[in-house]
C-alpha cells in the first residue's frame, strides 16, 4: 500500500503470464533454459534437459513475453494476493478472486530451483504467508 500498488490477483497474474497464449508457457508447449531460469535438470513433458544455474539471474537476462513482462516463468516464484481455496472455479470466469481469508497464500511462476512443470502459466502452489525463502518474490500492480 505504501507504494500505491498491490499484489496481483491470481487471475491477473495468469493473464499477464500467458500474454495472449493458451499453451502451458507463453513460449508454447515447452520451456527451455534459454527462455527462463529454472531447474533445467527437470524439463517439462519429455523435453531435453538444460542448465540448472542454482540462483537468480538479473531481470532482462531472458526475453520478455508478448506483453513485455520479464521472468513470468522462473527466476523467482511470485506471491499473488489470493488466499488458497480447495474449490478452484472450473467454468468460464472473468477475473475471479479467491476467498477473503485463509491460512495459505498462492505463489505462481516457479523459480530457479523448481522443475519446469512448476513454471507453467496455470501452476499454483499454496504457501504459508509468513514464509520467507530465497525462491519467492513479488510483482506489484498499479490501478492507475
Amino acid at each position: 500500500d505504501w507504494k500505491g500498488c498491490r499484489l496481483p490477483t491470481e487471475a491477473e497474474w495468469e493473464y499477464a503470464c500467458r500474454a495472449g497464449t493458451s499453451s502451458p508457457f507463453c513460449t508454447g508447449d515447452n520451456l527451455t533454459t534459454d527462455q527462463a531460469n529454472y531447474n533445467g535438470k527437470e524439463p517439462y513433458n519429455g523435453a531435453s534437459p538444460g542448465k540448472a544455474l542454482g540462483k537468480t539471474q538479473p531481470v532482462g537476462t531472458y526475453a520478455p513475453n508478448a506483453f513485455g513482462l520479464y521472468d513470468m516463468h522462473g527466476n523467482v516464484s511470485e506471491w499473488v494476493n489470493d488466499w488458497y481455496s480447495d474449490s478452484y472455479p472450473t467454468g468460464a470466469q472473468n477475473n475471479p478472486k479467491g476467498p477473503d481469508t485463509g491460512k495459505e497464500r498462492i505463489r505462481r511462476g516457479g523459480s530457479w530451483y523448481d522443475p519446469a512443470a512448476r513454471c507453467r502459466s496455470a501452476f499454483r502452489l499454496r504457501v504459508a504467508p509468513d514464509r520467507v525463502d530465497r525462491i519467492i518474490g513479488f510483482r506489484l500492480v498499479t490501478d492507475k
